[in-house]
């Protein structure tokens, strides 16, 4: 992966590729054509307006190359010209070319689909972590309340009822026990509880478990249906392929329509990953002002800014809490073990029972040494080093991985939308073609043959200048001869010649002459007698004709 620039957020280095340079510096303006900040602030209406223009530029092309397209098809529905049969192989061949890369343009989206999927899951596995710790410390102050609340508080109640049921007769020393018990549950209730609360309301804000779902849900979403998207419009090229290779002409209009569909979808999907791109670019560029923005909502402003930060010279929010808590329980503490010390010189050990007061200490002590551990690693997960850097791997991801898997998916949406358009075009210039072609083969296949029309003159016996050899043209209303027989009689038809549907056209009322030969005409049989089959015949024999 080629790297350029850095981003500094903290002590330590993130890279970003290159891409976020190059789309960070596209111009931002706004509708008065007047630059406008490109930071990243998409609850600004004037960054929202200056976005949209830049995402207008695919839309434009679309719009363009409609208009061009349909001046296009209008000008061929007015072409009748007869095509070159040649022409209709350099079109195909055209077709499968860029057919195969249109493919190869749509199998760049599903290689920029799984980087940004990549991308994505790593920066939710981090946001994970982050959420991870936040619920840790969370669960961590809870148990650092449970252990005041249901066990030290209770065994001070207890130390002090049997410090005053154990009475002695030093009433200063028992008096001094019992005010350092007072003085130890003040610090308890007073000071290390408060402060500890303080810090769990601080951070109890900071939960993103809901957020991270939902991004995860979404991403999920959203790479199914790119793959979806992808194979559909792959699918849609296919067909352009059948076509060809079936020389379909249905095929073919069926592609231009949904073709015409795919480009649509290309370039509109061009100008959400443009706006993308220039978005994630923008934010990339410098994330912590948007983040802070948005987590002050939940937190205040300086703990968002002490863990995107982490600046060593900058003291932590929860500094003056943490050391208001471990004073607190350091003088616990230590009033612990005075009053420790005196029952050790004017109290009787007894090992019986549990229920005296050197027992009640040793449960005392051990509750306060599990107190000021909890407070400690409550401490330790404050520290903004182990949630910086998830932060960090998130950003990486998200500013590397992602963004170049982004630029791929644009990249495969214009390519794709380009190639769209050239097949459409292509494809609607290819079925006129079919087209002709056909009704050309139909037409020269429907002519009779040179040998039919000879044919006809030797049955005839009749000289070629003659009205009577003369062929009719197909496709000609001339009038047919009533004189000759029709076409559905036995003989003399050109039907019976081979050469079916065609029939002397009538140049003349006057009759055929009749051959000077006996024999059969036509299905009738000549008598010398004068009574031929011909109507309107005399019984004469007729003139002989020299050839």
């Amino acid at each position: 992966m080629v790297m350029e620039g850095y981003s500094v957020v903290s002590e330590a280095v993130v890279q970003r590729v290159f891409w976020v340079d190059w789309f960070h510096h596209t111009p931002h303006i706004n509708l008065t054509l007047h630059p406008v900040n490109d930071t990243f602030s998409p609850l600004s209406p004037i960054y929202q307006e200056s976005l949209g223009i830049i995402g207008s530029v695919p839309a434009g092309v679309l719009i363009l190359t409609l208009l061009v397209l349909l001046l296009y098809l209008l000008t061929r529905c007015c072409d009748n010209k007869p095509r070159k049969p040649g022409s209709i192989t350099c079109l195909k061949v055209m077709l499968v070319l860029f057919a195969v890369f249109t493919l190869g343009a749509l199998g760049v989206s599903v290689w920029g689909n799984e980087e940004v999927h990549e991308g994505v899951t790593r920066s939710v596995l981090s946001l994970n972590n982050i959420n991870s710790m936040v619920h840790s410390l969370s669960n961590q102050t809870k148990l650092f309340d449970e252990t005041i609340r249901r066990n030290l508080q209770p065994q001070l109640n207890l130390f002090k009822e049997t410090i005053q049921r154990e009475s002695i007769k030093n009433a200063t020393v028992e008096m001094f026990i019992i005010e350092s018990l007072h003085y130890m549950q003040g610090n308890i209730s007073e000071v290390l509880l408060i402060n500890v609360e303080d810090i769990n309301a601080m951070m109890s804000g900071a939960e993103m478990g809901g957020m991270v779902r939902l991004l995860g849900v979404g991403e999920l979403a959203r790479w199914v249906a790119t793959l979806g998207i992808t194979g559909i419009l792959m699918m849609i090229v296919l067909v352009v392929m059948i076509g060809v290779a079936r020389h379909s002409r249905c095929t073919l209009i069926t592609f231009s329509v949904l073709g015409l569909l795919a480009m649509i979808l290309c370039w509109g999907l061009t100008s959400v990953y443009l706006v993308a791109s220039v978005a994630l670019s923008d934010w990339c560029m410098d994330p912590n002002p948007f983040l802070e923005d948005q987590l002050s909502k939940l937190v205040s402003r300086d703990v968002a800014a002490y863990y995107l930060r982490c600046d060593p010279t900058r003291p932590s929010p929860f500094t003056r809490y943490l050391t208001h808590a471990q004073q607190a329980a350091n003088l616990v503490l230590a009033s612990l073990n005075k009053v420790t010390r005196i029952a050790d010189i004017y109290y009787e050990r007894k090992e019986v029972s549990n229920d005296t007061i050197h027992p009640r200490l040793d449960h005392l002590g051990a509750f306060v040494n599990q107190s000021q551990r909890s407070l400690g690693g409550v401490a330790a997960l404050l520290e903004c080093q182990s949630l910086h850097h998830h932060y960090r791997t998130a950003l990486t991801a998200t500013c590397q991985q992602a963004m170049s898997g982004v630029v791929y998916l644009l990249l495969s949406a214009a390519g794709s939308g380009l190639l769209f358009t050239i097949l459409v075009w292509i494809t609607s210039h290819t079925w006129i073609y079919l087209n002709h072609k056909r009704g050309s083969s139909r037409s020269s296949s429907s002519q009779p043959s040179g040998k039919n029309i000879q044919a006809v003159r030797v049955w005839l016996n009749t000289p070629p200048s003659h009205p009577a050899a003369i062929v009719a043209e197909p496709g000609t209303s001339e009038e047919r001869d009533p004189f000759l027989p029709g076409r559905g009689s036995r003989g003399g038809t050109l039907t019976s010649l081979g050469a079916p549907g065609y029939s002397r056209p009538r140049h003349s009322h006057t009759p055929p002459q009749t051959p000077p030969f006996p024999g059969t005409l036509n299905g009738r049989v000549y008598h010398s007698d004068g009574m031929g089959s011909m109507g309107g015949g005399s019984g004469s024999a007729p003139t002989t004709y020299n050839q």
